[in-house]
């Protein structure tokens, strides 16, 4: 028999501490266990016939996006799929900037510069566009709208919603096309997204690209703080789709579509009424729409976007902020269908409940109550070997998801799992911190009213003693390091 002290042990570790700790590990083994068996889902599709291909209809909301849209466009130029089959609707969302310029600038012909585009190591150089180009100008009433007022004008069997900050593989458009010819079935997917560093770059402020002695964009020189927050986006997001998605895909579960690149039959998104602004979140409500009509969604890890990462701390907690509170609005909206019906309903999204909310102030605890339970009677000695044997735990787990997606990952995909090699031991940390966020995105949801942006001003009231000493510190040994 247990002891009244064991009893205690059990209870308290096991509830607050062991608890997330076996589930967070024990679901990534299982996705990762469920990739590898299925790991040829990820294998590119083969070459297109010549004849009847569908025409695609690429709709591209935009406000203020003088940089990134030229980069977008630029990447749509330089497809593998028949650009005469190819219609760009570009919406100018009321922008006060210089984005509706950018874009006549392609449609004319007048792009200001060069319209190469670099990605890793690979220079794409950008064809003629002999497909069709058109500005649409909106009035500022968000994305929803945006996107909905493209699809009034597109004419393609297939319809791309993308956001203006990404960058398309050549091959993406055509790897989508082929996935969907190949399953009739299939009413929607979501493309594998990729944080690329590399898109940061440098311009000036008029929105101009400055380029090196090679005409190619110059990158931004990013601090200590920039590159590792960059670096454990890489692997947040890599883990999210190479390994979460493609699990849930395998499952019939995929609870998002991703709103940076996501692909539709139009007559699937015309039923469904396009996009819907009831929630800051879009794209997973059009998902769980598509989930109510019993459709298949998909996710193509053929279909390869790159998008530059959030390297503001401020900026990714207003972000964080903001998806949480989309995930609850959707799920609010929805919640005559939770626990009912198909495997979806009935028991997916319970469980994605219970590991999202119910279980995040668990997480909480031992990254940040743990240096406190001292002071409660706890051995500092066990505190602390407690604390460095869950961290090992966490890291054995992304060790894992790193080597199943090894195999699978694109050539560029790995160059940068290569040289982010050394902040995948801060990935534990990154991520209790982004739990933190997200924690705070559910008091937000629950205190204030819907809005798109979020109230960041508290972060810049933060300042760490010694902050700027440890950054130059760690920067040097950083640099020794890579000399």
């Amino acid at each position: 028999m247990f002891s009244d002290g064991w009893v205690h042990f059990l209870v308290f570790w096991g509830v607050w501490v062991l608890v997330p700790l076996l589930v967070d590990v024990l679901q990534s083994v299982r996705d990762s266990w469920l990739v590898w068996r299925n790991r040829d889902l990820a294998r590119p599709y083969p070459p297109l016939p010549h004849r009847h291909l569908p025409k695609v209809s690429v709709i591209i909301p935009a406000y203020n996006e003088q940089l990134d849209i030229d980069r977008c466009i630029t990447s749509l130029k330089a497809q593998t799929y028949p650009h005469h089959l190819i219609e760009i609707i570009v919406i100018d969302d009321g922008s006060t900037d210089r984005t509706g310029e950018v874009v006549n600038g392609h449609i004319n012909g007048t792009a200001h510069w060069n319209g190469h585009i670099r990605l890793h190591n690979r220079v794409i150089p950008a064809r003629e566009f002999g497909g069709v180009m058109t500005l649409v100008h909106g009035k500022h009433q968000g994305k929803p709208a945006a996107v909905n007022l493209g699809l009034a004008r597109c004419r393609g069997e297939l319809v791309f919603t993308i956001d203006s900050d990404v960058v398309l593989e050549p091959e993406a458009i055509e790897q989508a096309v082929a996935a969907f010819r190949l399953d009739p079935e299939l009413a929607a997917a979501t493309a594998h997204l990729i944080i690329d560093p590399a898109l940061l770059v440098q311009a000036d402020d008029q929105g101009y690209i400055r380029l090196d002695n090679q005409d190619l964009p110059l990158p931004r020189r990013l601090t200590f703080s920039e590159k590792l927050l960059a670096r454990s986006q890489f692997f947040e997001y890599l883990q999210a789709f190479r390994i979460g998605r493609h699990a849930e895909a395998v499952r019939g579960e995929l609870f998002t579509l991703s709103g940076a690149c996501a692909m539709f039959r139009r007559e699937v998104l015309l039923e469904m009424q396009g996009y819907r602004g009831r929630t800051v979140s879009e794209d997973t409500d059009a998902t769980l729409t598509l989930h109510r009509q019993s459709t298949k969604v998909a996710y193509l890890p053929q279909v390869r976007i790159h998008l530059a990462p959030t390297v503001s701390w401020r900026a990714l907690y207003a972000q964080r902020v903001r998806w949480q509170r989309g995930e609850l609005e959707v799920l609010a909206v929805n919640a005559d269908r939770l626990g009912k019906g198909e495997r979806f309903w009935r028991r997916s999204l319970p469980l994605r409940l219970t590991n999202d909310h119910a279980l995040a102030l668990l997480r909480l605890v031992w990254g940040f109550l743990m240096p406190l339970f001292p002071l409660l009677g706890y051995p500092l000695s066990v505190v602390a070997k407690a604390g460095a044997l869950m961290y090992a735990v966490y890291l054995m787990a992304d060790g894992l998801q790193m080597a199943v997606a090894w195999p699978i990952c694109a050539p560029s995909e790995r160059r940068l799992l290569r040289k982010s090699a050394l902040a995948l031991a801060f990935l534990p940390l990154y991520r209790m911190v982004v739990y933190f966020f997200r924690l705070s995105g559910i008091l937000k949801t629950l205190s204030e009213k819907p809005q798109w942006t979020t109230n960041a001003d508290w972060w810049d009231r933060i300042r760490m003693p010694g902050a700027r000493r440890l950054s130059a510190w760690l920067g040097s040994l950083v640099k020794v390091w890579a000399d």
